[in-house]
């Protein structure tokens, strides 16, 4: 799914490491930081995808 996430296109740069995307109606927080690759759900704040630097997925 992260790769997916991470295709979306940028609606707001809110920093060099956090992005919001939209995936159909669901606003999303993008973290792309050279440790963890990562996305919440704004609404309910719930973590859809995780990546730590040098892993596979985990969620």
């Amino acid at each position: 799914m992260i790769k997916k996430i991470f295709a979306l296109p940028v609606i707001e740069q809110i920093s060099p490491v956090l992005s919001r995307r939209k995936l159909d109606e669901l606003d999303l927080i993008v973290v792309d930081h050279p440790q963890v690759k990562a996305s919440f759900a704004l609404q309910g704040a719930h973590l859809l995808s995780w990546k730590p630097a040098g892993e596979e997925e985990v969620l």
